[in-house]
């Protein structure tokens, strides 16, 4: 049964059977997916310091954001670099999907390579409070391994792409 419909996600409570022939009652969260993106500025990572009100802190991240209704993960990536950052992409290639919490909303993110970078201006929505910091990949990991990068879904697009070469020696 559905308990919430918002913008972004549907709040369910409801009784599943799982495959032990049980039946569990789960309260999970349907969302249309996500995207992330690692746009590569020349030697840089065009990374975002962000206010989230959530958390009540600003927090380094790779530019992201929800599929909105009846659009495509690509046009959603498109549309959140240049709101985010301000910057289009001339070649944008999808690199991986993963489920960033799969125990309590069926939310996938698929990150995306973005590179040709070329500035046109950012354009955030009102809620959102983004300062654009491109960094080279040493001081990207510099705060990785220091801990100020806490967010996940940044944590595994660096270290996946780092992990296939694309990304520091």
């Amino acid at each position: 049964m559905r308990i919430f419909s918002g913008k972004k996600f549907e709040v369910y409570v409801e009784k599943v059977p799982l495959p032990n022939g049980r039946e569990r009652q789960l309260e999970y969260i349907k969302h249309r997916g996500s995207v992330v993106l690692l746009p590569l500025l020349e030697d840089k990572i065009v990374m975002i310091y962000q206010y989230r009100p959530v958390i009540g802190k600003w927090i380094y991240e790779l530019p992201a954001g929800s599929v909105e209704e009846g659009e495509d993960p690509l046009s959603t990536a498109k549309r959140e670099l240049v709101e985010e950052t301000g910057y289009e992409a001339e070649s944008i290639t999808e690199v991986m999907s993963f489920y960033p919490s799969p125990g309590i909303t069926t939310e996938v993110m698929r990150l995306y390579l973005a590179r040709d970078l070329r500035y046109v201006g950012a354009k955030p929505e009102d809620y959102e409070v983004i300062e654009v910091r491109p960094m080279e990949f040493s001081q990207v990991e510099k705060l990785m391994n220091e801990g100020a990068i806490q967010d996940a879904k940044t944590l595994i697009g660096i270290y996946y792409l780092k992990s296939k070469g694309i990304l520091g020696p």
